[in-house]
């Protein structure tokens, strides 16, 4: 999560979760992206050591509602390698602060 629909603040925090199931081998890093422009373009939130299964996401500011974003989640072995991406279901919104 957030898995679409959802409505964050910008400024704000939100937690980024995510579930791990059998993998070749084991999650040595977790990279975190997410997108203003429904995947186009993906900025790096932050690299992980390990798999902790969420993080404390401080949401970008910015200076219009931004509707079609999403986070990625990709899961990485000691070596580097890719054992599994996953993005939200759809799209959710980021929006100016109140």
């Amino acid at each position: 999560s957030p898995n679409g629909e959802d409505l964050l603040i910008s400024g704000g925090t939100y937690i980024i979760t995510w579930t791990t199931y059998i993998t070749k081998s084991p999650v040595s890093k977790v990279k975190l992206y997410y997108t203003q422009n429904g995947g186009t373009t993906w900025n790096i939130i932050k690299t992980l050591i390990g798999n902790p299964g969420s993080f404390s996401w401080s949401i970008p500011t910015v200076g219009k509602t931004k509707n079609n974003c999403k986070v990625k989640v990709e899961l990485l072995d000691a070596s580097g390698n890719k054992l599994g991406t996953d993005l939200s279901d759809s799209l959710f919104t980021i929006q100016l602060a109140p």
